[in-house]
């Protein structure tokens, strides 16, 4: 055949082949857009920058023009055993210049599942996306799209967890664009990579919201405990320091109102003495004279809660208008509970006794709204500041008593006694709660806690036991034995000793116990209310130092992951892209490698490029994460042992100037500025080919500056640039409060200025 005969048939085989080649490069940017966003993903913290970013770099991959992030949305009132949401909203988009933003209507932005649901559970639910011209899509999508000017769409499911979540969707709106199956795969992958994104940003924010709540719910608690002990300690008036209590309690529980109520010997009898009523403090004298004043009877024959000296702790009603020991009190003085709770905007109610000598003579009352939740740590807490009360109280009252004529010497003694084992309580709490504010070892406290039991109880020994319900078994950890605070499993604390075992003493967090004190005596004997009361005291202060110290530990763990995350992005940002970039050349060699060898080498050999340049990089990062916190205090320092390792593998002159005094940074603004400078040293030597690079600080009265300059081959800084390492110096500079500045012209070479304004020191 003639080539004249065969000349026909080349434009047609020309086509095919550039066809071939525009889906081959569609797909290749695609794959390269796909690794450069999950990078994006990965390493930028602020998640909404983030995800404008990966969906401007997936616009540019895959030549459209608007793409969107959009999740399902169920709506309460639909039927929810259906699996295809109610309708989808748009939450992120990306749109090129002049293309209509979707996102900014109502009506375009939410787009409803009505009449289209067996479509949606085809190719969304169970299928993998569904994409092509305009006149392709199923009514009412169809018009839907017209009226956003789109000419052809492709969209995917995005899955989190292997649940339908969302649809990823990219519209082509300048020309009709088709796309193949092997580019709607990377879709898919970019898709997940997205929905997995979004939901982990959204795990993280719940997370640090509860954590930061359960914080500053503790150091409340702390500190209000801290209050109440310094106020027990130098406040004598009691009214004053009930005034206090009741105040504190309405402010750290939300309480609309709290009642203090004494029921004097034989008990019978319950009298409200004092009331906070909306943070307002209301005497006796202040009080409606009513039934609560002049006092409620306390019928025999209410087993319920026993007698109300010889009652249990605490006891909460959820509906006080109905429960039927309230009903049982108020009703025979016609008090009506449901009018009373009504005003006071109340239902629920916790009765704390104030216990002394395994009696009650007095109580505390919280009321709540109905819907009030109370935690066993809250109750643990209230309980707590009851017991302080108690303290008050019969400190005030033995005070009395002892400054009372009409005594008698029997009972002035007796009197005496009693002031002389308080204050004996009250210097060993005192000596414990100062122990616990100072000394952080929990060991020492404990060891100290039980040296003061052993004190009061003139105990020869005492074991401190742990209760692990993770490991369902009770161990004993320390004992103090004959002066002596041991491991229990160091063998001085296993000598035997004739003694007798006296009191275990529970150590409980709400209902759960966590531990026990086991008490020994050499000969069984009494001891009076208030010693044992004592040690009762000295073992919930026992319970709190291991409860703070336990959130303490937690707290410490928390920062330990955020600093271990922080280490993990430092050596992702230098890895990422060289693992993404060696994947695409890889991929082009194995394609090329059967029909175009020396194209296929040359890909080769810039994999092996791409994959020296990740290894000095991940060096870089590795050596720098090595170095002590306090050396990053001083940049100059640490710039120059850098300059130092980079000169030992490369011929490049790099000088480093110091104009000014050189200061101490704070740590965080010197290692920015040593990864800024590590990062433009990397790129000139990497990119620009220079005969020297020179680096000067600059340390003034208010600012430090830091100039990087090459004269290498320069570059066009308006260009597109294929990396993000001029974006991550933009944002470390910005994360620091730090100005940044590039300056470069082709063959004049790069300037990178980077100014921190009133430096934080350490």
């Amino acid at each position: 055949m003639s080539e004249h005969q065969k000349s026909p048939s080349s434009p047609k085989l020309s086509a095919v082949l550039e066809a071939d080649y525009q889906i081959l490069h569609r797909r290749n940017r695609l794959l390269e857009a796909s690794a450069n966003a999950t990078s994006v993903l990965l390493t930028v913290e602020n998640f909404d920058e983030a995800i404008d970013t990966a969906l401007q770099i997936i616009v540019e991959g895959a030549g459209c023009d608007r793409i969107n992030v959009l999740e399902g949305n169920f709506d309460p009132s639909s039927d929810r055993s259906s699996s295809v949401p109610t309708y989808h909203t748009a939450i992120y988009e990306w749109t090129r210049p002049g293309i209509m933003r979707q996102m900014d209507s109502l009506e375009t932005g939410r787009i409803p599942s009505a009449g289209i649901e067996a479509f949606l559970e085809r190719y969304y639910l169970h299928g993998d996306g569904f994409g092509g011209l305009l006149a392709d899509w199923v009514e009412p999508l169809r018009s839907f799209y017209a009226a956003v000017r789109v000419q052809s769409s492709y969209s995917v499911p995005i899955r989190v967890k292997g649940q339908w979540w969302g649809v990823l969707c990219l519209n082509y709106c300048r020309a009709a664009i088709e796309i193949g199956a092997a580019e709607v795969a990377v879709l898919r992958s970019i898709a997940d990579c997205i929905g997995s994104a979004i939901q982990r940003d959204r795990t993280q924010k719940i997370i640090l919201q509860a954590e930061q709540v359960r914080v500053a719910k503790l150091a409340k608690a702390n500190h209000l405990l801290k209050q109440t002990v310094d106020l027990l300690a130098t406040e004598p008036d009691l009214n004053r320091f009930l005034d206090y209590v009741l105040k504190a309690f309405s402010e750290q529980f939300d309480a609309p109102l709290i009642q203090y109520w004494e029921s004097p010997e034989p008990g019978d009898i319950a009298y409200l003495r004092l009331a906070c009523r909306n943070g307002q403090i209301l005497t006796a004298a202040d009080l409606p004279n009513d039934c609560l004043v002049t006092g409620v009877p306390i019928l025999p024959e209410l087993a319920g809660y026993g007698n109300f000296q010889t009652r249990q702790r605490y006891y909460v009603i959820e509906d006080i208008p109905t429960d039927p020991i309230e009903l049982a009190l108020f009703s025979p003085l016609n008090f009506d509970l449901e009018t009373w709770c009504t005003e006071h905007g109340i239902r629920k109610m916790i009765n704390i006794a104030l216990m002394w000598s395994e009696k009650a003579t007095s109580s505390l009352i919280l009321y709540f709204p109905s819907d009030r939740h109370l935690s066993d740590r809250q109750i643990e807490l209230m309980c707590a500041l009851a017991q302080q009360v108690t303290l008050a109280i019969q400190l005030t009252q033995l005070a009395e008593i002892k400054q009372s004529e009409a005594i008698a010497r029997a009972q002035e003694q007796a009197a005496h006694e009693s002031v002389t084992e308080l204050v004996k309580a009250n210097t060993a709490l005192k000596q414990s709660l100062d122990t616990l504010a100072t000394d952080p070892d929990l060991d020492r406290f404990i060891g100290y806690t039980l040296k003061l039991i052993a004190e009061q109880l003139d105990a020869p020994r005492i074991e401190y036991w742990v209760h692990s319900d993770r490991e369902d078994r009770a161990y004993s950890y320390l004992t103090y034995c004959q002066g002596q605070t041991l491991k229990s499993s160091d063998p001085s604390a296993q000598v035997g000793l004739d003694v007798t075992p006296f009191l275990d003493i529970p150590l409980k967090v709400g209902n759960t116990n966590i531990g026990t004190l086991t008490i020994y005596l050499s000969s069984y004997h009494t001891f009076a209310g208030q010693t044992i009361e004592l040690a009762h005291a000295l073992a919930q202060q026992l319970t709190f130092a291991i409860e703070l110290t336990r959130f303490a530990e937690e707290a410490q763990q928390a920062a330990l992951l955020q600093e271990r995350t922080r280490m993990a992005r430092e050596i992702h940002d230098t890895l990422a892209q060289a693992f993404g970039g060696i994947s695409m050349q890889l991929q082009a060699f194995d394609y090329f490698a059967a029909t175009q060898p020396e194209k296929a080498q040359t890909h080769l050999l810039t994999a092996q490029a791409l994959a020296r340049d990740g290894l000095a990089e991940a060096r870089r990062s590795v050596w720098t994460l090595y170095l002590e916190t306090s050396e990053y205090e001083d940049p100059a320092r640490t710039i120059a042992k850098f300059i130092e390792q980079t000169m030992s593998r490369q011929s490049v002159p790099i000088d480093l100037a110091i104009d000014g005094s050189p200061r101490r940074l704070h740590p965080d603004l010197g290692l920015n500025l040593l990864r800024i400078a590590q990062e433009s040293i990397a790129n000139a030597l990497h990119h620009a080919q220079p005969q020297t690079i020179q680096i000067r600080l600059n340390y003034s009265s208010q600012n430090l500056q830091m100039t990087i300059r090459d004269d290498g081959c320069g570059f066009e800084p308006q260009s597109p640039s294929p990396g993000f390492g001029l974006m991550g110096m933009q944002q470390r500079a910005a994360r620091i409060g730090a100005t940044w500045h590039l300056v470069s012209q082709i063959d004049r070479g790069t300037s990178i200025t980077v100014t921190l304004a009133h430096p934080e020191t350490p």
